[in-house]
């Protein structure tokens, strides 16, 4: 699904885990607006992914790569985000109520 337009779709629990331990890829993906509530998702590269205003509660992103994703007006809550990798992620507005797991972010000023 690289690049694949799912605007405004409703995945909600939807396990996006590879038994075979292969990462499903949805680089550059438009899930603006989609509802992924409950969705397994751990190691999901959505590198550069626009997921504003989608609604990701209580999901599993144990390890997904959300590098420079834009996750403004997201709902995190509930989800379990350990080791995920947020670098350069527009977290604008973004709600992270009720964490699994602390969440620690790092800013590294050239």
């Amino acid at each position: 699904m690289v690049c694949a337009n799912l605007e405004n779709c409703n995945l909600r629990g939807t396990n996006m885990e590879e038994p075979h331990g292969n990462r499903t890829n949805m680089e550059g993906v438009n899930l603006k607006g989609a509802n992924l509530e409950g969705s397994q998702m751990a190691g999901v590269n959505l590198r550069v992914a626009t997921l504003k205003n989608a609604n990701l509660q209580n999901c599993d992103l144990r390890g997904a790569v959300l590098a420079g994703a834009d996750l403004e007006n997201c709902d995190l809550s509930g989800s379990d985000l350990h080791e995920a990798n947020l670098r350069g992620a527009n977290l604008k507005g973004a709600a992270f109520e009720l964490m699994l797991t602390p969440l620690h972010m790092s800013y590294v000023a050239n």
